[in-house]
């Protein structure tokens, strides 16, 4: 029995985006997967016709009965439409992960434009017989827009480490805890926030200041006529490689996950999009050892509030309560001990396993 995995390219592309896919296709090698070679992005687009031909060849020569033909969402709808056809005759099972859901990322839920999108994107999603989704959340959706596929949530997208980052990490969770027992004073909280900068809007708008007790601290891509919009609750490090991330956020307390333009609440397409996907932040964060702090309506808060590894809000003029109220050193040692999974992949080789019928 073999898992066939198409190929997303994920190696090209270093942001967070391509870290997570090159965790998942890690995950899979360790279940020995067999990536289908495809054309590189930078092939013209008469080129990369040559993956279609050669998709057929492999999955009709090389798949069989008891094999698994891995996809991730988003990806080529020809492609995923020939390997449920070539499934008639070969009779393999077809597996989805869902990575993102396109189709609403960035637009209104209820927009009907975007309904039809999603529509779309279901359809081809329920080609495979056993979809692998973010979340619980993420079922509901789904079974409205008719996929009918056996669904497994995976729960947390997990954040793989290498053993000379696990070493940076641990180095500087040794030097933090250096300082927080030689500092006698009261400091407030520091949260982390990495990412895609120019894309949340809410930092411009925090509703804290560091009279009450809290930090923002900021990783990632900004533009220059938005660093001068934060506001002074707000401390911009610049941009990291992703390698280098863990190591800077496990020096904060807390790690934020938040998006949308609202000033407190949730508002917007991606920041509704929140409910449906697990957001890579999460991982980071908990892999790094720090509790996280959620939306109430997240797909990320079942975990939270289940592995009580963090803080639940309904809105970010909260948290400075909520930080008061919380057993910071418990929620610190339950975010470590759910690290150690992360960077191994257990919760998606546990979703595999499923998946593949295999004993948990």
């Amino acid at each position: 029995m073999s898992i066939y995995a198409l190929s997303q390219r994920a190696g090209e592309t270093c942001d967070a985006a391509g870290k997570a896919m090159q965790d998942v296709f890690a995950v899979l090698a360790q279940k020995e997967s067999k990536t289908i070679w495809s054309m590189p992005k930078s092939c013209s687009k008469y080129m990369k016709i040559l993956d279609l031909p050669y998709l057929a060849c492999f999955l009709l020569f090389r798949a069989g009965k008891k094999d698994s033909i891995f996809f991730a969402i988003p990806e080529n709808h020809v492609k995923i439409k020939l390997v449920k056809a070539i499934k008639k005759v070969k009779k393999y099972q077809i597996i989805c992960f869902i990575n993102d859901l396109n189709a609403f990322r960035y637009g209104n839920a209820d927009d009907p434009i975007v309904q039809e999108k999603m529509r779309g994107e279901a359809q081809v999603i329920g080609m495979a017989d056993v979809v692998l989704m973010p979340n619980t959340n993420t079922r509901e959706l789904l079974e409205k827009n008719g996929v009918t596929s056996r669904l497994i949530p995976v729960g947390i997208w997990d954040y793989l480490m290498t053993e000379q980052e696990q070493k940076q990490l641990k180095t500087a969770q040794e030097q933090k805890k250096c300082a927080v027992q030689q500092d006698t004073g009261m400091q407030p909280a520091k949260i982390a926030f990495a990412g895609n900068l120019n894309k949340s809007e809410f930092l411009k708008s925090i509703p804290f200041s560091k009279d009450m007790g809290l930090e923002m601290h900021l990783w990632g891509k900004l533009e220059d006529k938005k660093k001068e919009e934060l506001p002074s609750v707000c401390e911009y490090h610049g941009v990291l490689k992703a390698a280098e991330v863990p190591a800077a956020v496990c020096t904060m307390d807390y790690g934020l996950v938040w998006d949308g333009t609202g000033k407190d609440e949730i508002e917007g397409g991606l920041g509704e999009y929140l409910k449906y996907n697990n957001s890579h932040k999460c991982g980071l964060y908990l892999a790094s050892g720090i509790p996280a702090i959620v939306w109430k309506h997240s797909g990320m808060a079942a975990f939270i509030k289940e592995h009580e590894c963090g803080i639940v809000i309904e809105r970010l003029s909260e948290l400075p309560g909520k930080i008061k109220q919380a057993d910071y050193e418990q929620l610190k040692k339950n975010a470590l001990l759910v690290s150690n999974q992360l960077q191994q992949g257990h919760y998606l080789k546990r979703a595999l396993e499923q998946a593949l019928g295999e004993k948990k």
